[in-house]
């Protein structure tokens, strides 16, 4: 007879997180995306607009569509492995050379000359020529000291290669940085998901728009969920050419049926002057949908679009909310998101009509990840006792009056060990009883008038 062994799991700690849950800016999107800068293959951090500019440039629309709303935005550049980076030798000297690999490099050029203010000491000139980045002086008095200095560099990096000392050069361009840039298959996708399974973040956006790609992400999602216990949504579109199609659309709803997967048909003219496809808006949705509190809906959230692709109808506009299709329609001279809805329409096993909401489906996945991340930092910290088992149901119940307290769910709410199990050996049971709480979106006046 063998012994049966599980994976430890969690207990819990969860009042600095619940506090958390009201600040907009704490939820999280992962946006993959392909450029010609960044690091490759690794997820990055890109929490402001400084951030952003040192990883990106600014230059990829999808990760500024997607801070619009204040999330912080995880960017993982996606590459084929064939990219190099652009760089500088110097026989016996050293190798300056760009940041991240692309052709992206190719734009930055150097100089090396006696400093102004010191003469025993070089300066360093780093400049962009495309005037993205600000140009950067270093005051160095050896490679030793270069190699340090330009580690603080936003485009390049030095490498000492001799023993030749610095010399003077004149500006020169870093070159032979080669792109890592490819159309996507399938099988690039599976890879994707195979490393960004561990992160922890709100909500996913999906580039791919072959429904066969979509199908394996929300697999995929559901997977993490079940297994790895990381709920998140991905939010899904269509190709460029039906943007204009709400049936298109809409059989793309029902295909994923899924209270974490939204789909996105905006489509058009945003207030920066671009014109995105659904492709596009929809790291906007995601964006969105990390960025606001789980106790507060956007529906009706002014969309920034000057201008849709389509206007849609009444008729069209009521089968897309029947559907689960993510809509903004015009109202008067703006557009707003007709209602905040995942793409669940056929209730399966414990689900409930109002799990079709966003901010319904978020404030149940914020829970779950609550419980069981902050829980991951105490298992087998705790006997299992009653005593240790009370001290759980302190710390959720506190959280529990923290979420009421924000509005994400009802104040009536219970968690106490479960009354139809035994907690014994490494197992402890609990129930949980919350309701997440929704918006009112439809309103009814009756007028009697006398």
């Amino acid at each position: 007879m063998t012994i049966q062994r599980d994976r430890a799991s969690a207990y819990i700690s969860l009042l600095v997180k619940a506090r958390s849950r009201v600040v907009p800016t704490t939820g999280r999107v992962l946006i993959p995306y392909q450029a010609e800068w960044g690091a490759p293959n690794q997820a990055v951090d890109m929490a402001d607009d400084s951030e952003r500019l040192k990883e990106s440039g600014k230059l990829v629309d999808v990760l500024e569509l997607a801070a619009e709303s204040g999330a912080t935005v995880i960017g993982y550049r996606v590459t084929n492995g064939e990219e190099k980076a652009a760089s500088v030798a110097v026989a016996d000297s050293y190798t300056i050379e760009a940041r991240y690999p692309g052709t992206r490099g190719n734009d930055f050029e150097y100089m090396v000359r006696p400093a102004l203010i010191d003469d025993t000491k070089k300066e360093i000139v780093v400049r962009d020529t495309k005037g993205v980045y600000d140009t950067e002086t270093y005051l160095v008095a050896d490679k030793a000291a270069t190699v340090e200095a330009l580690k603080k560099s936003t485009m390049v990096r030095f490498k000492d290669t001799g023993a030749t000392a610095l010399a003077d050069v004149a500006y020169t361009k870093l070159d032979g940085g080669t792109t890592g840039t490819a159309i996507l298959a399938a099988a690039d996708w599976n890879r994707i998901f195979n490393r960004v399974y561990g992160l922890t973040f709100d909500t996913i956006y999906l580039s791919a728009v072959d429904p066969a790609v979509q199908a394996a992400a929300k697999q995929w999602l559901l997977d993490r969920r079940d297994k790895g216990h990381k709920l998140a949504t991905v939010v899904v579109a269509g190709p460029a050419a039906t943007d204009g199609d709400i049936e298109a659309h809409n059989a793309r709803s029902r295909a994923m049926n899924a209270r974490y997967v939204i789909n996105c048909s905006l489509a058009g003219d945003h207030t920066n002057g671009k014109t995105y496809t659904s492709v596009e808006w929809a790291a906007w949705v995601a964006g969105l949908v990390a960025g606001t509190p789980a106790n507060k809906s956007f529906t009706g959230v002014e969309v920034p679009m000057t201008l849709a692709k389509v206007d849609w109808s009444h008729t069209e506009a009521l089968k897309g909310l029947a559907e689960g299709t993510l809509m903004a329609t015009r109202d008067g001279y703006k557009y707003i998101i007709e209602s905040a809805i995942n793409t669940l329409t056929t209730i399966g096993p414990n689900e409930r009509e109002d799990f079709g909401k966003i901010r319904v489906s978020a404030t149940i996945d914020q829970v779950m990840n609550d419980i069981y991340e902050a829980g991951k930092r105490w298992k087998a910290k705790l006997d299992n006792d009653k005593e240790g088992r009370s001290m759980f149901i302190a710390a959720v119940l506190e959280y529990l009056k923290i979420r009421a307290q924000q509005k994400a769910i009802a104040d009536k709410f219970s968690f106490a060990e479960n009354p139809a199990k035994t907690s014994e050996n490494d197992y402890a049971y609990f129930k949980l009883g919350a309701k997440p709480l929704d918006a009112i979106e439809i309103f009814y006046t009756d007028w009697e008038v006398e």
